[in-house]
């Protein structure tokens, strides 16, 4: 996996509210990964590890149901992927495979959490968007 290029965190709406400091700090907490396709990032019921923003390509998410595995939403550039279970504490709600080739951003757990407290707009925002995942996901469940 290639480590080295450079992405400007500052282009994602995401950061979009962030001050040069905070971007600066950020930088810091994240690392740069390409990901071959058809990889698995993270899979359904397992504890979350790693907190991902995706620079480039895209994600197919899945859900097994009874049915079997369904697909659940394409994810791309700018999209976050693992912030569900790092917030909750709960196993992963879904599985994430690269669909094609990615560029991605990853973070640790204590990683994200550092980008949470120095940056309250990202905070903000990661909520937002682990609330909609959420009900989406209730709803999904209540309709099968």
């Amino acid at each position: 996996m290639d480590t080295t290029q450079e992405v400007d965190i500052a282009e994602f709406d995401l950061f979009a509210n962030c001050t040069k400091a905070e971007l600066r700090k950020i930088r810091s907490l994240t690392t740069y990964l390409r990901i071959p396709r058809d990889r698995v990032l993270m899979r359904e019921g397992e504890r979350g590890q790693e907190f991902i923003i995706i620079n480039s390509g895209t994600a197919r998410v899945s859900r097994q149901t009874d049915d079997g595995v369904t697909t659940v939403a394409e994810v791309g550039s700018g999209d976050v992927l693992g912030e569900m279970a790092l917030l909750s504490g709960a196993r992963r709600t879904a599985t994430a495979t690269a669909a094609t080739e990615l560029g991605v951003l990853v973070s640790t757990p204590s990683e994200f959490r550092t980008i949470l407290d120095i940056a309250p707009s990202v905070a903000e925002r990661v909520r937002q968007i682990s609330e909609n995942r959420a009900r989406h996901t209730e709803f999904d469940s209540v309709a099968a």
